[in-house]
């Protein structure tokens, strides 16, 4: 059964002009609160005309390949690149984790949540062009489509075009010879994220959950940078700020290889979506939202990077000899013992919303089969208003969408 906002989104105003024969081009990017979603959309649609039914069921199984792509996409660069031996196994671990573990369970449930993995993967193929081919002709071109379409993806999608002009500004810096074809493609990608911000959708209704004030956003980014840690001290010395030093000591000394720069590319994408977060929830108590966490997976995966690789690089004597390996044991020992202290809650979780989702679901389709709204006005429903999802259940349009067990004549 569809969920919350996907009533609207995907239901109202996607799926019932399709199937009443009144959809429009500009249905597509029709804006959800701050977002555009185009690609989910698309795939909507698709799945719709392939499977004849609206599931989200068959989204989320579908997220299970899209959800796998960004992972996969980066240790097998890894791998090709010879980049996988040693202590750099724990990068891989750390990939796997944010992968397979259920912290995101909001994403593997709902299909609708196909918006974070279409970004994640539009994200790494887009750093991994400009880390590897930046000047290549067919690759500009295609970081700027990719980056065009990580604004169309979410609100957040216009902070990847930011990431790549920081990958950019990295090849700048390390180059002996400046070239002017760098300030053009830094100016183009500013160009997208500027007229992104300016067209983005505003929505008045969500600005009580943005931070209220520096100190409400200090401690939320504090918050989402020390995911996952569960403890609220020494999270970004952990986790984030060792990383930051040891990738701006190798730029100094001009040692950023080719996985250096996309592994930093990964690491300030999430590190950019991480000061997003704290910005735009920072009002809200409590721990980061299970649903952004797949957003800081790849810096994770960065900081777990440059922390193995200061221990391959520098070698300092005397008191400080066992420095880098002592933070490297801090980091991974912090990194594995969070994600299994975390892991029975986030199992938990998914029990949970699977029972309370089971009886929505039950009560939508007493009301598809009998036209009771009692079904819908006890509470347990799919969406925050009773009579608003009493209305969309009425339409011919969106009835005909829904799997063959819910279809029920219109009273």
């Amino acid at each position: 059964m569809p969920f919350w906002d996907q009533w609207d989104a995907e239901g109202d105003w996607l799926l019932r002009p399709w199937v009443e024969g009144h959809f429009k081009m500009s249905d597509l990017w029709f804006p959800q609160n701050e977002h555009r979603l185009v690609p989910s959309h698309i795939l909507t649609l698709l799945l719709f005309e392939v499977t004849g039914t609206w599931s989200n069921l068959t989204e989320a199984r579908v997220n299970i390949v899209l959800g796998a792509l960004t992972p996969l996409l980066l240790i097998w660069l890894l791998h090709r690149w010879g980049e996988i031996y040693k202590w750099r196994w724990l990068v891989v671990a750390v990939i796997i984790c944010g992968a397979i573990l259920p912290f995101a369970w909001e994403n593997i449930l709902f299909g609708f949540q196909s918006q974070f993995y279409f970004l994640c993967i539009f994200t790494l193929s887009a750093l991994f062009l400009a880390s590897t081919r930046p000047y290549h002709a067919a690759s500009v071109s295609a970081i700027v489509v990719i980056s065009i379409l990580s604004v169309l993806t979410m609100a957040s999608g216009l902070l990847t075009p930011v990431a790549v002009a920081a990958v950019y500004s990295l090849h700048w810096l390390m180059a002996k010879k400046k070239h002017l074809q760098t300030i053009i493609i830094i100016v183009v990608l500013a160009g997208i994220t500027v007229t992104a911000y300016l067209t983005m959708p505003y929505n008045p209704g969500h600005d009580f959950l943005h931070a209220q004030n520096f100190a409400e956003f200090s401690k939320a980014l504090i918050r989402v940078l020390g995911w996952p840690l569960t403890a609220r001290k020494l999270i970004t010395i952990v986790f984030w700020l060792p990383s930051a030093a040891i990738l701006i000591t190798f730029l100094i000394k001009k040692k950023l290889s080719r996985t250096d720069v996309l592994m930093s590319g990964c690491f300030i994408w999430s590190a950019l979506q991480a000061v997003a977060i704290a910005y735009g929830r920072g009002h809200e108590p409590g721990d980061v939202l299970s649903r952004y966490t797949d957003l800081l997976s790849l810096g994770l995966a960065g900081s777990a990077w440059f922390i193995v690789r200061a221990t391959e690089v520098f070698n300092p004597v005397g008191r400080f000899r066992y420095t880098f390996k002592i933070i490297a044991i801090l980091f991974f020992a912090a990194f594995f013992v969070s994600h299994k202290k975390r892991f029975r809650p986030g199992i938990n979780s998914m029990k949970k919303s699977k029972e309370l989702r089971t009886i929505q679901e039950t009560n939508v389709y007493g009301y598809l089969r009998t036209g009771d709204a009692h079904y819908l006005q006890q509470g347990n429903i799919p969406y925050p208003d009773a009579n608003r999802l009493q209305m969309l259940l009425d339409n011919r349009g969106i009835r005909r969408t829904l799997p063959p067990n819910g279809k029920a004549p219109v009273k």
